[in-house]
């Protein structure tokens, strides 16, 4: 540690005068490898593991999105139906080595060997960007495709040492995110005896600029009742017993709805003595077991979300005293910045 005093300590007590690297007003730009490599690729630290970015970025701030309309033949102009997000494509330029960041022939080979290695074909890791007003924020990519930039006959020529690539990538899921805030409640045993049930209102935020489907977390034995999103229908969840453990209620209707940590595996002869009347009644038994939480919804329904940047007031219930319900808001973005 190092004691500073006079010119010196006030260089860091104003803002004009600090270094420039602990005002953080830079934007950085990192990639997370599946293989846990980590490339910085724009920022105070580019280039540090040989690689950083040689040109803009395409793709990267905005969605991709289509609006739908309907037309007829008799209509003036046209009705506005519906608009689809599309995934994510980024274009980029990468360098390997550069006049900053000089490589020897033999780290310049190094260096274009981890990083290929660092995009496995069909995973994703995480592309990661950092500004002063929004924090890190994180979207998953892989390869778009394959890469087919020409390149000269030989990088290391004339101690050159570095090569120009052109990359596409993908965000299958194209929104930024940060960690899910998650807020957990458990049923008084005192309040549960005297009311039958006991019930919280959860306050938790959706800090992103899109709107989310909350996701619950309760257990067994006993029921819960979670709040339709932003509206004040109470909605009731499957019973379960103490063997069913820790149930994941998805509210997203395009993801599935209920999830058990113990769920059996739904195969083939459960589905096929529970079709069958007649081994139903010898083996009514047997039909009731590999039975998955989500197969008890009975026309389970959630229809809505919670608004950006919104503090939404979550009411839970359950049944059972000890028993626990946790609220999930995933955090999700538009742009990186």
């Amino acid at each position: 540690m190092k004691l500073l005093q006079g010119t010196q300590a006030l260089q860091y007590q104003n803002w004009d005068t600090m270094p420039a690297i602990l005002k953080g007003e830079q934007f950085k730009l990192v990639y997370l490898a599946p293989n846990g490599r980590r490339w910085d690729l724009l920022g105070p630290q580019a280039g540090r593991q040989g690689v950083q970015l040689s040109t803009g970025v395409h793709g990267l701030h905005h969605l991709s999105f289509e609006h739908l309309f309907t037309e007829s033949a008799y209509q003036e102009g046209a009705t506005y139906e519906r608009t689809n997000i599309g995934k994510r494509v980024i274009d980029v330029g990468i360098m390997v080595g550069s006049a900053t960041r000089q490589l020897s022939k033999y780290q310049y080979q190094m260096v274009e060997s981890n990083w290929w290695d660092s995009w496995p074909l069909g995973v994703c890791g995480w592309l990661g960007m950092h500004s002063r007003f929004g924090g890190w924020r994180w979207v998953q990519v892989m390869q778009a495709g394959p890469v087919n930039t020409t390149v000269s006959k030989s990088p290391v020529y004339a101690d050159n040492n570095h090569v120009l690539w052109s990359m596409q990538l993908v965000a299958p899921t194209p929104y930024f995110a940060k960690r899910t805030l998650v807020t957990t409640w458990t049923a008084h045993p005192q309040t549960q005896g005297l009311l039958g049930y006991d019930e919280e209102t959860i306050t938790i935020c959706n800090r992103g600029d899109v709107a989310v489907w909350p996701k619950f977390i309760y257990n067994g034995p006993g029921r819960a009742w979670v709040q339709d999103g932003a509206t004040d229908r109470m909605v009731q969840l499957p019973l379960l017993d103490a063997a069913d453990g820790y149930v994941l209620v998805d509210t997203d209707p395009g993801q599935r709805m209920l999830t058990a940590s113990t769920d059996p595996v739904d195969n083939i002869f459960y589905e096929w003595v529970r079709s069958s009347r007649v081994l139903d009644f010898f083996l009514h038994d047997i039909a009731d077991l590999g039975l998955p939480v989500w197969r008890r919804t009975n026309g389970i329904r959630f229809n809505s979300q919670i608004p950006p940047r919104t503090t939404a007031n979550i009411k839970v219930r359950h049944d059972h005293p000890g028993g626990t319900v946790s609220v999930l808001v995933p955090q999700r973005w538009s742009r990186p910045l």
